[in-house]
């Protein structure tokens, strides 16, 4: 029983580390006006991220990681801003980039929620 009760400690720790900490869309949109904005990446496709995006985001598709690894490690001193259109991907590439320290954000409700709050996408 104990070994049950330990290991479920252990996996549930794990978890809680794996998991990128969220920023709400206000927090985002308030955080873009200051002296030291976030670094947003939009995760989706090309197509996707072409059809609207939030305003500021650079286009990084989650399986494309190696293709733009000299963006990546000279934007490795800011805080980045992912989001996809629900979160399968953008936790992906949260990921693969967390474990190279990068510093790390999650739009909450990724694209879905932030058009299902009329908030302004550019083309």
């Amino acid at each position: 029983m104990r070994f049950f009760l330990l290991l479920s400690i252990l996996l549930c720790s794990f978890v809680a580390l794996c998991k990128t900490e969220q920023i709400s869309q206000q927090a985002l949109l308030i955080n873009q006006m200051s002296a030291t904005p976030h670094q947003i990446i939009d995760v989706r496709s090309p197509e996707e991220f072409a059809a609207g995006h939030v305003k500021g985001a650079i286009n990084i598709p989650f399986n494309k990681i190696e293709l733009h690894q000299d963006l990546l490690n000279s934007l490795k001193q800011k805080t980045l801003v992912v989001y996809c259109r629900s979160g399968r991907r953008a936790g992906i590439f949260e990921r693969a980039l967390s474990k190279d320290g990068f510093n790390l954000l999650h739009l909450s409700g990724d694209m879905n929620a932030w058009q299902a709050e009329s908030l302004p996408t550019v083309k």
